[in-house]
């Protein structure tokens, strides 16, 4: 007997409740989750550093589970759970229903859809966007139905509105059309015109929000592609794109290695010959890497690895299609269980990370934190809690997310809080440092208008006993009893 379409259903559920459950061994939400929600609250049309999207999926979901911090480890596994349900879907369009269930399942041996998954951010939304707008779109090329190519774009704008790479996905889909014959009569088919113009209407009101805040965003962009011991260097243009491939590499050793093992022991078939297949799964499962490793090449520096996350949803696919072997019930259901131990070895791997680290990513109190402060806050100014918090992201997220109504303003800098105008800096303002040295950058910009340190001794323990000391460094700005 095969393995069952059942018996893949029933793992995605277990993987699902597994890496749900996991992280409710830290103390404290991710920073990018804590970002995400602090978007969907405060940040309709836009953020100062990625589009909305991601934050109008986290708010609401937060809020009806009546803001229970271990939803949102609940909501990244779903974006995960329904990108492997269409890469399964979108696997059975190019291979049988056996081998269909054991590539998809080869995608659990990719770190990106395991071991990072916690942390509910961009990334994570898009492991669930990228293969449901492929699927549609193939599916659109092959039937030409109205609801593929209108679910399609609203996929495509979705994907943008999510994280502004997503365009380069686009961009793939675009390479293919013009590279394939068959493909090129939707260039004269009015659907495909009308699905587009659906996708630019729906990203239409962030367009014009970025044009308001003088592409804000966009700086986020270059800031986080730009850097590096090597930047601007000959040396930068080569090692920098070497860097990304051989973290992309690694990332995906689980999955190719595990799969390679069975090939060369495997009765071998012969390839695919389908050239329109052929092509598809090259471009758009090659191309948007390449286009990253150009980037590294012509920009000369450093490439964020977890820019990978979302490109290797072709790979189990990809494998089975170009390498193709004859696999036994026996040898099916060894694959099967090899990449399932993958994905609960990683889970065993980030429970024992939860349990040891002192971090205070992973076990700072947040919420008695915040309280603490802000308790300080009230004996100072008399009011429950101030209206703003300039700091980090970390912190400045964690007070707005534990306190009432408190608003982000984020590193006490005008100009990367985009909604934010120059009269609140005639408000009382709450301020927070991680140490002394980033306090002291606020007194030089701001005076006399901000008292000086207070500092609060925190402990951070993990399950062993071991503890960290800290110090969180936090003032008062435009409040006169502060500087008594």
């Amino acid at each position: 007997m095969e393995i069952s379409r059942k018996n893949f259903f029933y793992f995605l559920v277990l993987n699902l409740l597994v890496w749900s459950l996991i992280p409710l061994l830290r103390s404290s939400l991710p920073m990018d989750t804590q970002e995400a929600l602090i978007w969907g609250r405060d940040y309709f049309l836009g953020t100062p550093k990625h589009p909305p999207f991601s934050g109008w999926l986290a708010w609401p979901f937060y809020t009806v589970f009546l803001k229970f911090d271990g939803a949102m480890y609940l909501l990244s596994q779903i974006c995960i759970a329904l990108g492997i349900l269409y890469i399964y879907r979108l696997a059975k369009l190019f291979l049988d229903e056996q081998k269909a269930i054991l590539a998809t399942m080869l995608q659990f041996g990719i770190i990106y859809y395991n071991f990072s998954t916690p942390e509910y951010n961009v990334n994570v939304v898009s492991i669930a966007l990228w293969p449901m707008c492929t699927f549609y779109f193939f599916k659109a090329l092959q039937k030409n139905k109205w609801s593929d190519w209108l679910i399609c774009a609203i996929l495509a704008s979705l994907n943008i509105l999510n994280k502004y790479t997503g365009g380069i996905l686009l961009f793939a889909f675009a390479l293919y059309i013009l590279s394939e014959k068959s493909a090129r009569k939707i260039l004269f088919n009015p659907k495909a015109y009308i699905a587009a113009f659906l996708a630019v209407w729906i990203i239409t009101p962030h367009a014009y929000w970025l044009h308001e805040t003088n592409f804000v965003s966009f700086d986020y962009i270059f800031n986080r592609s730009s850097g590096g011991d090597y930047s601007g260097a000959l040396l930068g243009h080569i090692l920098y794109p070497l860097k990304f491939m051989g973290a992309q590499i690694l990332f995906t050793a689980a999955a190719w290695l595990s799969y390679f093992i069975f090939y060369a022991k495997a009765e071998k078939e012969e390839a695919q010959t389908d050239i329109s297949k052929t092509k598809f799964l090259l471009i758009v499962g090659l191309v948007p890497f390449l286009i990253f490793v150009l980037i590294g090449i012509i920009n000369g520096s450093a490439l964020k690895s977890m820019w990978g996350f979302p490109l290797w949803f072709l790979m189990g696919i990809s494998l089975m299609y170009f390498f193709p072997c004859h696999l036994n019930e026996k040898k099916s259901k060894i694959l099967f269980c090899t990449m399932a131990g993958w994905s609960m070895l990683f889970a065993t791997a980030y429970g024992l990370q939860c349990l040891l680290t002192t971090s205070p990513r992973f076990h700072l109190n947040n919420r008695a934190t915040v309280q603490a402060i802000l308790q300080e806050w009230h004996k100072v100014t008399g009011s429950a809690e101030p209206k703003y918090i300039a700091a980090d992201v970390w912190y400045a997220d964690m007070f707005a997310l534990y306190g009432h109504d408190i608003k982000t303003f984020y590193w006490f800098d005008l100009e990367k809080n985009p909604d934010i105008k120059k009269k609140v800096l005639r408000k009382e303002i709450l301020v927070v440092a991680n140490d002394e040295y980033e306090y002291s950058t606020y007194l030089k910009k701001y005076g006399d208008k901000l008292s000086s340190p207070h500092k609060m001794p925190i402990e951070i323990s993990n399950y062993f006993g071991k503890v960290k000391q800290k110090e969180l460094y936090y003032g008062f700005y435009n409040i006169k009893e502060a500087k008594k």
